[in-house]
């Protein structure tokens, strides 16, 4: 009897351990505000492995956390998946060096020994897009995958920590956490272009997406097909 007790008593520890979430030594990432949907900051990866992956980060609306947008087309089929990618803390070195970009965005120290816990968000690095959002999936290396979410811990103010802009990368991995792909996110433009509509989130498709320019709607384009929205980004780039 004590022994099952004690096993049921494992067991319980063991599976809090795995469900638990880690804080950064820093604490918590906080949501951020005030950035504007006026915003919009790019990163496009090419490279050998990946033919392109195309990141958009607007601000929202309501200026709680930023809209990320990203498409991914052409993995190579000699890369497993499925993919990660995050924010990097710095710039793409010369060469298209990948190893130059540094580690991932985590300015509350929380590490990455254990793993990000989707349902806690809060606790994961700041810079862990995939960890929270998804990875891309194998589907990427046969078509184009899109999907579009907003992550409530980065930033778009360049005095915040977790700003995303100007001296940071997105870098694309594949499922050993080999990098094969790179890419800095520039200032695409602060004016205030008309809104656009985007890829429905998790969209899986087959011509090149529409990528925002100025004033990001929300997440979706209810009521209109896919077909369509691909059809007018077209036109647009």
């Amino acid at each position: 009897m004590h022994f099952f007790k004690s096993a049921a008593a494992v067991a319980l520890l063991t599976g809090a351990c795995v469900v638990s979430a880690d804080t950064g030594e820093k604490g918590d990432a906080p949501v951020t505000t005030g950035n504007s949907d006026r915003v919009v900051y790019e990163a496009i990866v090419q490279s050998d492995n990946v033919k392109s992956a195309r990141f958009n980060f607007t601000g929202t609306e309501d200026g709680v956390g930023i809209l990320i947008q990203a498409c991914f087309t052409g993995i190579s089929s000699s890369q497993p998946g499925p993919y990660p990618y995050h924010v990097h803390d710095f710039v793409v070195g010369p060469n298209e060096n990948c190893t130059a970009t540094g580690a991932h965005l985590d300015p509350y120290l929380r590490g990455e020994v254990t793993a990000c816990d989707a349902e806690a968000p809060e606790t994961c690095q700041v810079g862990d897009l995939s960890g929270k959002h998804g990875k891309a999936p194998l589907e990427a290396s046969t078509g184009t995958w899109c999907t579009s979410y907003v992550d409530k811990y980065l930033s778009l103010d360049s005095e915040d920590v977790a700003f995303i802009g100007n001296s940071r990368s997105i870098v694309v991995h594949n499922v050993n956490k080999t990098r094969i792909g790179c890419g800095n996110i520039l200032l695409v433009s602060e004016d205030f272009a008309s809104p656009k509509s985007y890829p429905s989130s998790n969209a899986t498709t087959t011509s090149d997406p529409p990528i925002a320019t100025g004033g990001a709607t929300r997440v979706g384009a209810s009521g209109i097909a896919l077909g369509a929205i691909l059809g007018v980004g077209a036109m647009l780039l």
